[in-house]
């Protein structure tokens, strides 16, 4: 069954906020170079371009918090299944 409370704990803790702004910055830094390299360079960037790209820094933010959830759900599974060991 899928733990809401406890994903959202997950996707909110200190640890993988931490992460995921370290993913984000690096990540959200390339696609603003590759999707605006050319405005970047030339210092033309207009007020649209910067709202696009620290919008482009939430996608890999989500993906990595999103990736931590699902890591944790599936540990979570994992360890409440009873194992039956061998004699």
């Amino acid at each position: 069954m899928f733990d809401l409370k406890f994903a959202i704990s997950v996707f909110f803790s200190r640890s993988v906020a931490r992460r995921a702004a370290i993913v984000a910055a690096i990540v959200g830094t390339i696609l603003a170079f590759i999707n605006h390299g050319d405005l970047i360079f030339s210092g033309t960037l207009t007020a649209t371009c910067w709202i696009k790209m620290i919008a482009t820094c939430f996608v890999p933010y989500t993906v990595s918090s999103m990736t931590a959830v699902l890591a944790a759900l599936e540990q979570r599974k994992t360890e409440a299944v009873p194992r039956i060991e061998a004699i």
